[in-house]
């Protein structure tokens, strides 16, 4: 008699979907860390009760009634308050939806409330994947498709015979809240059929893999800054790169080891040894540091419409590679470029500026998610070309005194001639000797440290800073330059951004990190009309210098700046889910149809070729002269596999039985394939009721099927008298 399998009752279902609704809060409330809303006390909240939920489904039964009825006006309030007070819609939605499933999971759900629940979680899921575009989203989707799945079969067996249970009333403890996890898992476990779980698992891998196929065939479509969706949040800079910098921000950043952007480059060849990522040029200089003048700041602000495409001031160079920059969120607002550049195209359609003073690209606020932008024909080198700039020097213009603003406090300019009378110069060099000489003499009367102080005094403090002898970090050394070179009467200026970076093994990106931030400075060559940049910070300028001169210091530092490790793994992975997922655009649709058209075309060619390569192989062997050693070759064949098909008719079945009893005895094999075939002939005799099968074969097999071996028959012998016997049949 066939052991029936045991059935889930309403108790267990109950219990099934309550502990899957606690895992799906789980999986959702987690998103919110990646979004970095401010939700730190309604995060944990929901953290606790899920897993309270989970450790104690008894608990929700000894809350007041009270609350329960107060719950909605409360959450209600709650709500209109954050509105009002944050005035930042998508932050008040998303404490909403987490103090919405916070009484999920504090109350007894009837089937509208599992329902709910799912709705509530997935928003959180699909919202951290448009703003984060991360690569978690996708695990966290799948996780969380999965669970809602098993947990929606749940309810709709639960409901099967169409009769809803009744509500629970506040303080009852319903059936399946009582008892322990371990005889719930022992009676799903003992339930489930796992043949048609694991086909379940495999038509959920299927839909998985024909959706990701989908995602390849479906034309795109322009849905606008991911449906506004990431436009409903207001983010912050965290880096410190803004219109106004005081002196130790940029150092701070140094202390940070995250990725900032990293880069793609068609031509590897062509990047830097030490690459300079111009973002912030400020001009103004305040006493506490540097920031950018209210007339170049207005000129800044003048954004243009919402466009994918920036025309740059530089010059088309058709041989030039293509820069691919991928930026993530929290850096700036500014973009980083190595100088002039010829074009330049964004992913996504974004509000931006370019400033023709400065030649930065700001967009209009700090980019909410990860985004990435395309430059082409970009100048990597250490000068910069500005023929405006330098035609209002030469004809007297106003504009022309920029950059040249010097310290206000009384003392500090007579104090600073005494300073550049000690630099070994001459007094009609030119920006490149001057800047050279001020670098030595910076090099040479301070050490570089990160963590450094003004010392005390009176006067501004860049100068008292430059009179002593103290250690100091980039943005001394760098406003110190400035300084000295406007007072020698060079108009200059503070740049700030990044320095270097390393290769990404994995990837093959250039990655850039908040620990490679720095600050320069750029001096102006009125003979050339050029920004000359000059990196005053002891050791960088040598170093750079040294290994353009010497490809052995060259392939040193690159080889030292190669990242292996499983955090270039893991950003690799962030990069490809980018640039195949996030930026799969139409281009890169059609690229890649037509590389899969590509490839199945020529291998239908090599088919066709090798396939008619051995035709007139087969064709050139019959036109040959047949004598008698070619048809004593074909007979010797003949008869050679003639032999071998009657061995194995005679022989092949009895040596393949063998073998495999020998790994029955030896435990490679469970079961014994004689005994197995002849179960399958005596199955065949119980169902061939009109056919009086001889007896003399019904009792061969049963001894093979239940006969220790030492008394079996011959089993090829028997299969053969039974499949003959069928046959007459």
């Amino acid at each position: 008699m066939v052991k029936r399998r045991p059935q889930l009752n309403p108790e267990d279902l109950g219990r099934l979907r309550w502990g899957l609704g606690a895992i799906l809060a789980l999986l959702s409330v987690v998103t919110v860390f990646f979004m970095e809303i401010d939700a730190w006390l309604m995060m944990p909240a929901v953290t606790l009760a899920a897993l309270a939920a989970i450790v104690w489904p008894t608990w929700p039964a000894r809350l007041p009634a009270l609350i329960h009825r107060l719950a909605f006006p409360g959450i209600l309030l709650a709500f209109v308050a954050d509105l009002t007070l944050s005035r930042d819609y998508l932050p008040a939605l998303i404490r909403l939806d987490l103090m919405l499933i916070f009484y999920r999971l504090i109350t007894y759900r009837q089937r509208r409330d599992d329902l709910q629940l799912v709705v509530l979680g997935l928003f959180l899921i699909i919202v951290a994947g448009v703003i984060t575009v991360s690569l978690s989203f996708a695990v966290q989707l799948i996780a969380f498709t999965g669970c809602a799945l098993v947990m929606l079969l749940a309810v709709t067996l639960e409901h099967a015979d169409g009769l809803s249970p009744q509500p629970i009333a506040p303080g009852v403890t319903p059936a399946w809240a009582r008892g322990d996890w371990r005889s719930y898992f022992g009676k799903w476990r003992a339930a489930t059929d796992w043949r048609l779980a694991a086909l379940g698992i495999a038509g959920f891998a299927a839909m998985v893999v024909i959706s990701g196929l989908l995602f390849l065939a479906i034309p795109r479509f322009e849905l606008q800054n991911s449906l506004f969706i990431d436009r409903l949040i207001s983010r912050t800079t965290r880096t410190g790169f803004s219109e106004n910098i005081r002196f130790g921000e940029v150092t701070e950043i140094t202390q940070d080891n995250g990725l900032a952007f990293s880069v793609d480059v068609s031509d590897p060849s062509t990047m830097p040894v030490a690459p300079y990522w111009r973002m912030v040029v400020l001009d103004e200089y305040t006493g506490e540091g540097f920031k950018m003048s209210d007339e170049l700041r207005r000129d800044l602000n003048g954004y243009r419409p919402l466009s994918r495409q920036l025309q740059g001031r530089g010059k088309p160079n058709p041989g030039s590679p293509t820069w691919t920059v991928y930026m993530e969120t929290g850096v700036s607002r500014f973009l980083p470029l190595l100088g002039n550049f010829y074009s330049m195209r964004f992913t996504e359609p974004q509000t931006f500026s370019l400033s023709e003073e400065l030649r930065v690209v700001a967009l209009q606020r700090d980019p909410p998610k990860m985004f990435a932008f395309e430059v082409w024909s970009m100048d990597t080198s250490a000068e910069l070309l500005d023929a405006s700039f330098a035609l209002q020097r030469r004809n007297g213009d106003a504009r022309g005194g920029r950059f040249l603003g010097r310290p206000e406090t009384p003392g500090a300019q007579s104090r600073l001639r005494r300073l550049l009378n000690q630099i070994p110069v001459s007094a009609d060099a030119d920006a490149a000797t001057f800047g050279q000489a001020v670098v030595n003499f910076l090099g040479g009367r301070h050490a570089y440290a990160l963590s450094s102080a003004i010392p005390g005094g009176d006067g501004d403090p860049l100068v008292r800073w430059l009179e002593s002898e103290t250690p100091g970090h980039c943005e001394f050394f760098a406003g110190a330059f400035v300084l000295l070179a406007r007072d020698a009467g060079f108009p200059a200026r503070l740049v700030t951004g990044f320095r270097g970076g390393s290769w990404n093994d994995f990837s093959g990106s250039f990655a850039v990190r908040n620990a490679n931030a720095h600050a320069w400075c750029e001096i102006f060559d009125d003979a050339s009309g050029k920004w000359l940049r000059f990196d005053p910070t002891p050791g960088h300028e040598a170093l750079t210098a040294a290994a353009e001169q010497d490809p052995e210091t060259a392939a040193a530092l690159a080889a030292s700046r190669r990242d292996r490790d499983w955090r270039a793994w893991m950003e690799s992975l962030r990069v490809f889910w980018y640039r195949r997922i996030v930026d799969f655009d139409l281009d890169t649709q059609e690229q890649i149809l037509s590389s899969t058209k590509r490839f199945f075309t020529e291998a239908r060619d090599l088919t066709v070729k090798w396939a008619d390569a051995r035709a007139e192989a087969v064709r050139d062997w019959l036109r040959r002269p047949w004598d008698v050693r070619r048809w004593g070759l074909i007979g010797g064949t003949v008869f050679g596999l003639a032999a071998l098909v009657w061995l194995w008719r005679q022989h092949g079945q009895r040596w393949w039985y063998r073998l495999n009893r020998a790994s029955v005895r030896r435990g490679r094999r469970r079961v014994d394939p004689v005994r197995q075939q002849a179960s399958r002939w005596l199955n065949k005799a119980r169902r061939r009721a009109d056919f009086a099968w001889p007896e003399p074969v019904l009792a061969d097999l049963q001894r093979l099927r239940y006969g220790a071996p030492d008394s079996w028959p011959d089993p090829v012998r028997v299969f053969r008298a039974a499949r003959q016997a069928l046959r007459s049949a």
